[in-house]
């Protein structure tokens, strides 16, 4: 066997272990949604309690959108990534414990934490053991990988609740031993680059974190950027990670038909990231597929709540298009890739993320004590849960507006509004 042969083997290995980890934490961030009624049961917490748990994974993963890139800049992969990995592992762990809020929103910081670094290092691992040339499709397919932690989370575990007497606990707790065993794999196997090569440098160290964000923030086409990102892509983790699977049990639907059906917004994602992004390269225009984006956000959301059906094959088809419609933040990466410089195109989507996963954060428990003050004895009902989520086709429709008056069209090219700064 030659070498060259075994340095191909040794990226895709890397590059698997790099997907399990990205796979492990998105299974994480929607486990506790498809877990609700028996979390609140026996914790003894509110509706809005939980949501704030939930909030608890997407406060610390906004947060360190901008460090981790420093941070995978400066110190060893293979150490950060066996830490994020190890984090998430012990967050699981912690919260299978948790008995009362505080222990509980602690975890979910923990896991928040961990899986801050999953996507980025996918895309290191990817970027520095395969050509450049086949960067977008295998990151591509990472993404799409990773998607299927979600559907792992939704009827799957469904189904071993039934099996475990619907001991959630007990679930986690096989989740932090698959996580720790990941963890152990990764920090014999990963390495964050191969040997006697340069690594990807991700941001420019020499120029201060205040003026790359000044520069990006002076340009008012990266606001818009960024309100139309973290309004499509809001509804996805309120109905997947937060309420949707409690909302369809409580319009009649068993929780493995609920999960079922609420993993389909992760299959709409998983199809349309890639889907909208190869469209808009042909049409060589982005406008058009964020546009497209936001109407079909519109109407699959509107559709659902108003729907007097309960076919599961019918609501599956809308929460599909939800996550179809949701699929159009992949696109707002793309457009604050095309406008920022090549020395700021690092901060520029670190800070995209950061706002994305900020406002999900934000917005579940807002919807949450929404839903609670229409509450009947404390109980959420059917139009409790309506009252809370009409704001989602409300979200999809302010992104149309700044989809079509707010952000212009890039022709798939590099703008020059924000110049290229240079260090001091």
């Amino acid at each position: 066997m030659t070498e060259e042969r075994k340095t191909s083997l040794m990226s895709w290995f890397v590059w698997l272990l790099a997907i399990l980890f990205y796979f492990y934490e998105f299974f994480l961030r929607v486990l506790p949604g498809t877990v609700a009624k028996g979390i609140m049961q026996s914790m003894s917490i509110t509706a809005e309690q939980f949501a704030l748990i939930g909030s608890g994974y997407y406060i610390t993963y906004s947060l360190m959108q901008i460090p981790v890139g420093l941070l995978l800049d400066k110190i060893n992969a293979r150490f950060l990534i066996t830490a994020a990995a190890g984090l998430c592992a012990g967050g699981a762990l912690w919260f299978s414990l948790a008995n009362s809020f505080a222990p509980a929103f602690i975890g979910r910081l923990l896991i928040g934490l961990g899986s801050s670094f999953g996507f980025i290092s996918l895309l290191i691992v990817t970027l520095n053991w395969f050509p450049r040339r086949h960067f977008a499709l295998l990151a591509g397919i990472g993404q799409f990988l990773g998607a299927v932690g979600p559907l792992c989370a939704g009827t799957p575990i469904a189904l071993l609740l039934s099996l475990v007497d619907g001991d959630w606990r007990k679930i986690f707790i096989y989740v932090a031993i698959f996580g720790i065993a990941l963890t152990v794999l990764i920090g014999i196997f990963l390495q964050g680059k191969p040997e006697n090569t340069d690594k990807v440098v991700f941001i420019d160290r020499h120029i201060p974190l205040r003026t790359r964000l000044s520069k990006l923030l002076a340009n008012p086409h990266v606001w818009a950027i960024l309100f139309f990102s973290a309004l499509i892509y809001v509804a996805l983790p309120i109905l997947g990670a937060f309420w949707g699977v409690s909302y369809l049990e409580a319009r009649g639907l068993s929780k493995a038909e609920a999960a079922s059906i609420i993993s389909m917004i992760w299959i709409g994602l998983a199809c349309g990231s890639p889907l909208f992004g190869k469209l808009s390269e042909s049409m060589k225009r982005r406008k058009p597929s964020i546009i497209f984006c936001a109407l079909v956000g519109i109407i699959s959301s509107t559709l659902f709540l108003y729907t007097p059906s309960t076919n599961p094959l019918f609501l599956a088809l809308l929460f599909f298009f939800v996550g179809l419609g949701g699929s159009g933040q992949s696109l707002s990466f793309v457009l604050m890739s095309e406008e920022a410089p090549q020395n700021l195109k690092a901060t520029a989507l670190g800070l995209n993320n950061t706002v994305l996963m900020g406002f999900a954060a934000l917005m579940p428990p807002i919807v949450t004590t929404i839903m609670q003050a229409f509450a009947v004895d404390g109980k959420l009902t059917t139009s409790a849960f309506e009252k809370g989520l009409l704001v989602l086709p409300i979200f999809f429709t302010i992104a149309l507006l700044i989809s079509i008056f707010g952000i212009r069209e890039t022709f798939c090219r590099q703008q020059s509004v924000i110049h290229e700064i240079k260090p001091n």
